[in-house]
């Protein structure tokens, strides 16, 4: 098939095989904001026009054509369309500063790449207050996947890259005051299911109990930009799974793209659906709602069965992904909570990660919507009551801080979501209590909405961090782990 597909676009390995890396235009298109339904023609156009190309004199000079590429992500050769990063680069003027950059087109296209991996001002500087109202409740698409799209076909190409980033990443943990020793990386059960992906990203590990093949590469010289300085080698790490949150379709009247009209027009559907995933778990039958997230979890139980370090690695589950309209939590299903008791007969402290009560909106009591407001937040707690309840321990709750509006608003009675409130608001310290928060200062700032944000930094700059806990009902910690 890939052969027939060469032949049909004349294309030869001799010239069309790109040794450099090939940003594709799709993900250009994405970076830079640009809407995907549309011809590829005028999206290509678009993406010219934001990098300056049809200012130069060789502009007719093809920069994006069909390239073969080695997809080192799944191991196998394919066709890209988009352009080499030798010509991006010159495109955006080099490695110059780009406050030294005399072209105006140059200095735009740097820009819009910079914006297409940083929340930034539109001309590549930091943002203003004005930025910010543009990325705030727009988790999709300002930060994904507008913010993550060039990164794939970075790290598609060249995992080397994918380990650079690990090493940066320890790096900056190794400066901090004071200086951190055990860290948790995120990453996609997709990539954790790929062997030759958890090789790469063991490379740095110190677990005895597992060398990675790629470290050994490294250790001899041939990766010289990821030899590691001796502070950063004193930095444990190990791995959670993520889990994207989003469902293709929730209920037959509504589709993926409608969840949070689902949330505002009917309440207590969302809420039933979600009661009878727990009345499912309870009896052990399969999930309905989450069988896409269940399809990954038998791929990766499959990895775990040939991988005999895996464990020593991936300490947890993580929940993940745009929330607005998705306060499901696929951790809850039948099929999940038997992985979690089997993964912890090897790792007794084996936990989930829940990003919750983050990106949802605060709506007025007065209005309406409120009840979206509610109902989102009353799911959400009562998933965590349930994986409570099961599990016992080792649960944990990234941001969590729409709890603090929910728990500590006065309970408008005249709304039919008053009852919803009121059981959360009786029962939350005795739920909650034992369930760390972490506090995300950084993302909290750039993508939440001031209505939910504004509350935690008062909280924060008070006299006395300890009375989080009686504003709140919540305890939050900055951080807790899953290791052994």
């Amino acid at each position: 098939m890939f052969v027939q597909k060469l032949k049909y676009r004349e294309l030869t390995f001799e010239n069309d095989f790109s040794y450099d890396m090939v940003l594709l235009l799709d993900d250009l298109a994405k970076g830079f904001g640009i809407k995907e339904n549309q011809e590829r023609d005028m999206i290509q156009a678009m993406v010219e026009e934001k990098l300056g190309i049809h200012t130069r004199k060789d502009w007719e000079k093809p920069f994006f054509k069909d390239w073969i590429i080695f997809n080192a992500r799944k191991q196998k050769l394919q066709i890209a369309y988009g352009i080499q990063a030798e010509n991006l680069r010159m495109l955006i003027g080099g490695t110059k500063p780009i406050d030294e950059l005399t072209d105006p087109a140059q200095r735009d296209a740097r820009s819009h790449i910079i914006n297409a991996f940083s929340m930034m001002n539109a001309d590549g500087r930091e943002p203003c207050s004005a930025d910010f109202h543009s990325f705030r409740g727009a988790f999709t698409p300002e930060f994904f996947p507008r913010r993550f799209a060039l990164k794939d076909s970075i790290y598609t190409q060249r995992l080397d890259l994918l380990a650079l980033l690990l090493k940066n990443a320890l790096h900056r943990f190794s400066t901090c005051l004071p200086p951190v020793k055990y860290c948790e990386f995120s990453v996609g059960c997709g990539g954790l299911t790929r062997p030759w992906v958890f090789d790469v990203l063991s490379t740095f590990s110190k677990n005895s109990s597992f060398t990675a093949k790629f470290k050994t590469l490294v250790d001899n010289g041939q990766f010289p930009w990821l030899k590691m300085d001796d502070q950063t080698q004193n930095i444990e790490y190990r791995f959670l799974a993520g889990f994207n949150r989003r469902i293709l379709r929730i209920s037959n009247a509504y589709s993926s793209d409608e969840a949070v009209t689902l949330l505002f027009e009917m309440p207590h559907h969302a809420i039933h659906l979600m009661l009878t995933e727990f009345h499912r778990a309870d009896k052990k039958r399969p999930t309905n709602l989450f069988k896409e997230q269940v399809e990954q979890l038998h791929r990766m139980k499959e990895e775990t069965k040939l991988n005999q370090s895996f464990f020593d690695l991936v300490v947890g589950l993580d929940l993940f992904g745009d929330e607005l309209g998705y306060p499901y939590c696929p951790f809850i299903a039948h099929e999940f909570l038997q992985f979690i008791q089997d993964a912890r007969e090897k790792n007794s402290n084996f936990g989930v990660r829940i990003h919750c009560a983050e990106n949802v909106p605060f709506i007025r009591p007065n209005l309406s919507g409120y009840c979206l407001f509610a109902a989102h937040m009353y799911i959400v707690y009562r998933c965590l009551d349930f994986l409570k309840r099961k599990l016992k321990s080792n649960i944990r709750v990234g941001h969590g801080i729409a709890f603090d509006k929910i728990l500590s608003i006065e309970n408008y009675k005249f709304r039919k979501s008053s009852v919803l409130v009121a059981e959360m608001q009786q029962n939350a310290r005795t739920i909650l209590s034992s369930i760390p928060f972490e506090v995300n200062i950084t993302s909290n700032f750039y993508l939440l909405g001031d209505a939910i944000r504004n509350t935690l930094s008062g909280i924060l700059n008070s006299n006395d961090f300890n009375n989080l806990n009686e504003k709140s009902h919540v305890e939050m910690r900055l951080k807790s782990s899953f290791s052994t």
